[in-house]
């Protein structure tokens, strides 16, 4: 009888720890953003900063131009 209320127990507690922590995955979303006069201003990224987005990565656009790529989480 010990031993079942053991068993029970610990499967109980370890069904309550699985459905209270579910795991949450993230969903993002993207955005391009080439520089026409060369460099982003600071303004501009200050304004999509505030939106949420971040800079991820920055490249070379096809036309050698300065490519940023933001991302926020998806709203």
């Amino acid at each position: 009888m010990k031993k079942f209320i053991s068993v029970a127990s610990v499967a109980s507690t370890l069904f309550l720890a699985g459905c209270c922590t579910a795991p949450h995955q993230a969903t993002w979303e993207y955005k391009e953003v080439e520089a026409a006069s060369g460099t982003a201003s600071e303004d501009q990224l200050n304004k999509l900063g505030a939106q949420g987005w971040k800079v991820v990565a920055a490249t070379l656009s096809t036309r050698e131009i300065p490519l940023y790529i933001l991302e926020r989480a998806k709203q």
